[in-house]
């Protein structure tokens, strides 16, 4: 009879241990998922739902936050914006249908003296499914009550970009290129702006560019004058030229034409 030596046994008793482990941590998170499906509130387009996270709410194991689960249905090239209002200074976080955290948003608007605060989060959808956003608060000691409202925008785009036509898209990167095609010659009046992100236009004259900032998180317009029928070149792009994503849109209109 051949005996294993100590170092043989050590070795096995030391892979059974970790397959154990692998397999608790497997059914712990499958028994996590089922939780979370369980916990979630449905949230529809246009809800506006009130709520109180307290300390009983389901805690953060990262940083002991509390959080709650909603669960929306959201279909591919649209956008979907969540805004949380009220006594709650919150941490929002998407989550995609296979449990990938796509976006999170610390609030980013408050008013200490009234106690109120606002955050807000978009994402474009890419792949239709069943979504979770986790209202959870900023720190420990963030508690109370809010109201979470969703909206979804269907992305709306043409090119080439024409006179009487206003489109929906979403920046990613430094900028966005559109190309504006015109017939005649004349007054035309740009429209831009965003909820997401301070805009920036810049048109292209030929030349030179022409630019505006649409300010904070406003829409604006700008008049310009077209020399000759052709095309255009109009980037939009963030005020503070860092890397973004947001919802934008951008129209034209004829004031007066030659």
């Amino acid at each position: 009879m051949t005996l294993s030596s100590p170092l043989c046994l050590s070795v096995t008793g030391g892979k059974r241990r970790l397959t154990a482990l692998f397999s608790l941590i497997l059914l712990f998170a499958a028994l996590q998922a089922r939780a979370s499906e369980a916990t979630s509130r449905p949230l529809e387009p246009g809800d506006e739902t009130g709520d109180r996270l307290t300390a009983e709410a389901p805690m953060n194991f990262n940083d002991g936050s509390r959080y709650h689960l909603y669960r929306v249905e959201l279909a591919a090239n649209q956008v979907a914006r969540f805004d949380v209002t009220g006594e709650l200074n919150s941490y929002l976080s998407l989550f995609a249908p296979d449990g990938t955290l796509l976006r999170y948003e610390k609030d980013d608007q408050s008013d200490t003296a009234l106690n109120r605060y606002h955050g807000h989060l978009s994402h474009k959808i890419e792949k239709e499914g069943s979504y979770l956003l986790a209202v959870g608060g900023n720190s420990q000691r963030s508690l109370g009550q809010y109201t979470v409202s969703f909206k979804t925008t269907e992305l709306q785009s043409i090119a080439p970009l024409v006179p009487g036509v206003t489109i929906k898209d979403w920046l990613r990167g430094l900028d966005a290129k559109h190309t504006l095609h015109v017939d005649k010659i004349g007054q035309y009046r740009i429209r831009f702006g965003s909820d997401d992100f301070s805009a920036y236009l810049l048109v292209d004259h030929g030349s030179h560019y022409e630019a505006i900032d649409s300010g904070d998180d406003t829409d604006a317009h700008l008049d310009v004058f077209l020399r000759a029928p052709g095309d255009y070149e109009l980037i939009i792009r963030s005020s503070d030229e860092s890397r973004q994503e947001g919802l934008y849109i951008l129209g034209v209109e004829a004031l007066s034409c030659c």
